[in-house]
């Protein structure tokens, strides 16, 4: 499921080089954990699998951010994208990274929003800052508002969508709270997220899109 904000307000004519910033997240999960994926322990088995963390959590951070970047200023186009069949491996953002009606070529930057309900110790990790040099400068600065304590991975070869991405050599970053004990069983539910460090998560994702939709030159892909 794709929807797109256009360029709002550009400044500069004609429209800059690769003219899409693209967020997603996946939106499946296990159902009643029958697929073989299901953690749940002898006394879950066959429950709602609701995936409060994984990953309602990130399909809310796209729609917030998208939210919040309706209204800013932005050289470049925004796409916000809904993954589905990430937990059969991928399947949705594998399909449109290569035959989607968004052409890779187009598509400054990706980011990706897996599991990022459960922040502790004001701690997110952002994996696959390697795809791009100028990743860690512009992660810092948009972090000074907001605060969190960033732990970077150069790694873009994680089990989550932005990795369908970085084989369409797209720069990407994925954010990511870390795993935890509720990971793939049905007690993974809205009652145990952290939603205010969700909310600065969700803030700073939109920081960082904002500056790459505004960026003269679209950011340069690595290798990793």
């Amino acid at each position: 499921v794709v929807g797109f904000l256009p360029a709002l307000n550009p400044s500069v004519q004609p429209l800059p080089a690769k003219p899409w910033v693209m967020l997603g997240a996946h939106y499946d999960h296990l159902g009643h954990g029958r697929n073989g994926n299901s953690l749940a322990r002898s006394d879950e088995v066959g429950q709602i699998h609701n995936g409060a963390d994984d990953n309602a959590s990130g399909v809310a951070a796209v729609l917030e951010a998208g939210r919040m970047l309706a209204g800013m200023q932005r050289d470049r186009g925004v796409a916000l994208a809904f993954w589905s069949g990430q937990q059969l491996g991928l399947l949705g953002s594998n399909e449109f990274a290569r035959n989607g009606a968004l052409p890779s070529n187009a598509i400054a930057a990706y980011l990706n929003f897996d599991m990022v309900g459960r922040a502790r110790d004001n701690r997110v990790v952002v994996q696959a800052v390697g795809t791009a040099e100028i990743w860690p400068g512009l992660l810092e600065r948009s972090n000074v508002p907001v605060g969190l304590d960033i732990q970077t991975q150069d790694d873009p070869y994680v089990p989550t969508d932005s990795a369908a991405f970085n084989q369409v050599e797209v720069p990407t970053l994925a954010f990511f709270t870390g795993s935890h004990e509720d990971y793939h069983r049905p007690s993974d539910d809205s009652d145990r997220l952290n939603y205010e460090d969700l909310a600065r998560i969700t803030r700073l994702g939109a920081l960082v899109a904002h500056r790459v939709a505004n960026l003269p030159e679209p950011p340069v892909f690595v290798a990793v």
